[in-house]
């Protein structure tokens, strides 16, 4: 039965990439949740399973559903756009690096594994994305396809894993949809939050959809959707959600930051960190003084635990232990969150610990082109915010940095690098826009 739900599954999103790429790309970046459709026992569901190797849905499905994009684009195009910009350098410079630093890792298999997953899964829904928006002519009706699209598949899964999780004979303490980490779901749910959330803090969003459409952006589904999010008990899309209100604030005020003082810091900051490491104990010292391991907050200790890890690793291995190896490197052994400690839990320590000197630079690099498209903003900042499509490009793409500071690995930032190809898109048309309309004045 699981196998022709499966195949079943597999077609239905098949067809929807042939008809309509904009909900494929919203599926496929949420697939970890649909992918758990056919494993489910909805009379009585069971939350201790989750499907991580799902060969069919979770990888020969993002392909081929790839390929359909891509090829429905070079043959409906004589002349295919793209416009490289530093995002596209930064993630060619990360695949480069990526694929070097299997050379240098304490198990190839595991590095080689990952960085697969990366080039054929991860890397690809950023290019897919980039080039199909770029290309396609009504894209502002098909970027409004997909975050409606999301806004549905959340309410639905909302409704269903509610259901699941009252009727559940011995329900998991955190709901999610069964077979789905909590994690993954509430951000998921988190996303569709900020597009209900834009629908009522900006009114030309509203004004872009027709009436039959404003109804999915209704006060009870926006409740579904919010209630849903507090029963998933999931802290780090949350934080995510509040540090972007604070960017989003400071860039309301034209808040400038300069770049060359920021970087100064954080470069000074590294460094000091860097020696208080390798002079101290730290783990001594935090115990002792801040106590990192309180017994009633466990998931706190495990990823602070894994930061100083990551500079350690830094330190003694200068070149990096590739991907996918952190776990091996992980200090507390005797931790109960097993799955904690097996990477980073952030961006940028991940970049570190994996790829050492070059993983540094690379987050530096990053950094300062964050730092750049801030203040890119603050200089345009009325004609960005009053453009529904850039601003809603942005704020993704701001909550989904903040995310990769708290969760997920460099080969499953797929929010991340999706946002960052519809940010890439929307500030490349907004820029021809501008230059279109100082050459008719």
């Amino acid at each position: 039965m699981e196998q022709v739900l499966t195949y079943s599954l597999f077609l239905l999103i098949v067809v929807i990439t042939v008809k309509n790429s904009a909900i494929s790309l919203a599926i496929l970046l949420n697939v970890v949740v649909f992918r758990a459709i056919p494993y489910v026992d909805y009379k009585a569901p069971y939350y201790g399973y989750y499907n991580e190797n799902d060969l069919i849905l979770g990888a020969i499905l993002p392909i081929t559903c790839y390929i359909i994009i891509l090829s429905k684009i070079f043959l409906n195009k004589s002349k295919i756009k793209y416009h490289t910009d530093v995002f596209d350098l930064f993630m060619l410079v990360l695949s480069i690096v990526m694929i070097i630093s299997i050379i240098f890792s304490p198990n190839t298999f595991k590095s080689f594994y990952y960085t697969c997953i990366f080039l054929l899964l991860a890397l690809p829904l950023y290019l897919v994305t980039k080039v199909y928006f770029l290309n396609t002519k009504k894209y502002k009706t098909r970027f409004l396809q997909f975050l409606k699209s999301i806004v549905i598949f959340a309410v639905a899964f909302s409704i269903v894993s509610l259901y699941l999780h009252n009727i559940a004979k011995y329900p998991y303490e955190r709901m999610t949809f069964p077979g789905v980490y909590p994690i993954p779901f509430c951000l998921f749910l988190c996303t569709a939050l900020i597009i209900l959330l834009l629908y009522y803090i900006k009114p030309s969003f509203k004004l872009q959809l027709a009436k039959k459409s404003r109804i999915l952006f209704s006060l009870p589904v926006l409740g579904i959707v919010l209630f849903s999010i507090i029963k998933t008990n999931t802290r780090g899309p949350v934080f995510a959600m509040l540090l972007t209100v604070i960017v989003l604030f400071f860039m309301f005020f034209k808040i400038k930051l300069h770049i060359k003082i920021i970087m100064s810091f954080l470069a000074s900051l590294f460094v000091g960190f860097i020696i208080f490491i390798s002079a101290f104990d730290v783990q001594k010292i935090a115990v002792r003084f801040i106590n990192l391991a309180p017994k009633d907050a466990e998931s706190i200790s495990p990823r602070l635990i894994a930061y100083l890890d990551s500079i350690k690793l830094f330190i003694y291995r200068p070149w990096g232990i590739s991907v996918g190896t952190f776990g091996e490197f992980y200090s507390d052994k005797n931790s109960s969150a097993e799955e904690t400690g097996t990477y980073a839990h952030n961006l940028f320590m991940e970049l570190i610990s994996s790829f050492g000197i070059v993983g540094a630079l690379l987050s530096f690099f990053f950094i300062y082109i964050l730092l750049f498209e801030y203040n890119f903003i603050i200089k345009n900042q009325e004609k960005i915010f009053s453009n529904i499509y850039l601003f809603t490009a942005l704020v993704l793409f701001i909550f989904f940095f903040f995310e990769t500071q708290f969760s997920f690995t460099l080969n499953t930032h797929k929010g991340f690098y999706i946002a960052m190809a519809f940010y890439s898109v929307f500030k490349f048309k907004f820029i021809n826009s501008k230059y279109e309309h100082k050459n008719s004045i």
